[in-house]
């Protein structure tokens, strides 16, 4: 019962301190002269973000997709469809804790101010899905242990909300790597 409370909490903890990127390492740029960086080099544990993004970005796609196969065949959810929930959360997890590794190990490298605040709100987006994708799975246990009409559906509405705020994260990424050259050396 004590690593389940932990494991819980721990997205909680994690938002209490996700606002760690120091200040004096912020870029502040004018118009009249903007300042050069110099070649960042990133931590290697910066690496295993990515891998994990396109996991949590692809899973739920692919769990909502089952989900709709199930329907449309009128069969009832199983232990496939159950055990590729539980990769989906887990995915979505380990991609929130991957990012807030990574986002606590560079902390000190130069950033603009517009950066940022698209990092700050794609890291709290990161751990609100995590425990978004957490409640999914709760329901999706609840609906294994007394299944329900009603609950299926709010499970399917929620997957199908979840997996939408997934793409739109994916794209606030995808800004801060390309737009911003964020975790990129070079």
């Amino acid at each position: 019962m004590k690593r389940f409370i932990i494991i819980l909490c721990a997205p909680l903890l994690f938002s209490l301190f996700s606002f760690a990127h120091r200040e004096e390492a912020v870029i502040k740029q004018t118009q009249e002269q903007p300042q050069k960086v110099e070649k960042i080099v990133y931590p290697p544990v910066v690496k295993y973000h990515p891998p994990a993004v396109h996991f949590a970005v692809a899973l739920p796609a692919v769990t909502l997709i089952l989900q709709a196969f199930y329907i449309l065949r009128n069969r009832k959810p199983d232990g496939l469809e159950f055990l590729f929930i539980l990769m989906t959360s887990g995915a979505v997890a380990g991609a929130a804790v991957t990012g807030y590794v990574a986002h606590e190990s560079i902390e000190d490298i130069p950033i603009r101010s517009d950066a940022l605040n698209l990092l700050h709100t794609h890291e709290t987006l990161g751990i609100y899905l995590a425990l978004f994708f957490g409640l999914i799975f709760i329901l999706r246990l609840l609906y294994w242990f007394k299944p329900s009409g009603t609950l299926r559906f709010l499970y399917v509405l929620l997957l199908l909300l979840g997996s939408a705020v997934v793409l739109f994260q994916g794209n606030l990424g995808g800004k801060l790597v390309y737009d911003f050259g964020l975790g990129v050396s070079g």
